[in-house]
């Protein structure tokens, strides 16, 4: 690593944390465009979303779509080719893939505020988000020690977008109980049920693809240990704080109190975000060290 070769090893793990912090905001915020759509498409399918909210949502994820766009375009990943060993055209192609998503967000918010969109409208939308979550894996593909691992990379991939998907939906579908309160609670019980799922999936599995990482020691704890702040972050903010928020959650819309259970998924968004983006950052320094 030439750009950090005069550095203390103290500070090189700073330099990781400043320089790919760009990079991981764009990943959390494709992951939660991707894995948000995701998600409102599996609870349409299962019934009980009216079209208002449908509506609302879309447009919503059409924000932040572009939001993450404009990210990307700011700080492209290939930058980081000094710090991490990523696959650089996949890396590069996050560009691109990010800009199909923007452009598939954007026909489909059209098509939704005309009319219910069609099937091929919802086809065409999910499948740019698997095409950039595919892209995210493939770049941070190398960083794996074995084809095991590059595959658990690949699902923790996709348990980020799922996490950060759900927890963004349910909030969202949340406040709109509070205009619509009549309607049926069964959405936003499948809402919390994914997101406690993978917050449960994903607190086993990352740790594990820490330890598989190609420069890492196989010790499950040695990773957690390269930045203790950001492994005690990452505890509180995608595990503990979420899966407590989200598991209170559970009874009191089973209750139809969907006002406390907009609130406690409004808190476990909220510790959600950033322990998403610290996970990511632990990540690169573990990959880096």
């Amino acid at each position: 690593m030439p750009l950090l070769d005069s550095v203390p090893i103290t500070s090189c793990r700073e330099c990781v944390v400043q320089l790919t912090l760009p990079l991981a905001l764009f990943l959390m915020l494709a992951e939660l465009t991707a894995g948000g759509m995701a998600t409102v498409a599996y609870l349409r399918l299962t019934g009980g979303l009216t079209h208002g909210f449908l509506k609302f949502v879309t447009v919503t994820y059409a924000i932040l779509g572009i939001l993450a766009f404009l990210v990307i375009v700011a700080g492209p990943p290939g930058l980081h080719d000094q710090l991490l060993s990523v696959n650089q055209p996949a890396a590069s192609a996050l560009v691109f893939l990010q800009g199909v998503l923007v452009v598939a967000l954007i026909a489909h918010t059209v098509v939704i505020w005309r009319r219910d969109a069609s099937p091929l409208s919802w086809a065409l939308t999910l499948f740019a988000s698997v095409l950039l979550l595919a892209g995210i894996a493939a770049a941070l593909w190398p960083l794996a020690g074995s084809l095991l691992n590059g595959a658990a990379i690949a699902l923790v991939v996709v348990l980020s977008a799922t996490v950060l998907g759900a927890a963004t939906t349910g909030m969202l579908l949340g406040h709109w109980y509070l205009v619509t309160p009549a309607l049926s609670n069964r959405p936003l019980l499948r809402a919390i049920g994914v997101l406690l799922v993978s917050l449960v999936l994903q607190a086993v599995l990352f740790p594990l693809t820490l330890r598989g990482l190609a420069h890492g020691s196989g010790s499950l704890t040695h990773p957690l240990t390269l930045s203790p702040v950001l492994s005690v972050l990452w505890a509180l903010g995608a595990v503990f704080l979420p899966l407590v928020a989200a598991g209170l959650a559970w009874p009191t819309c089973r209750l139809r109190s969907f006002m406390s259970t907009t609130g406690l998924l409004y808190l476990a968004m909220i510790a959600i975000l950033p322990g998403q983006l610290l996970g990511q950052l632990l990540f690169f320094v573990a990959a880096s060290a």
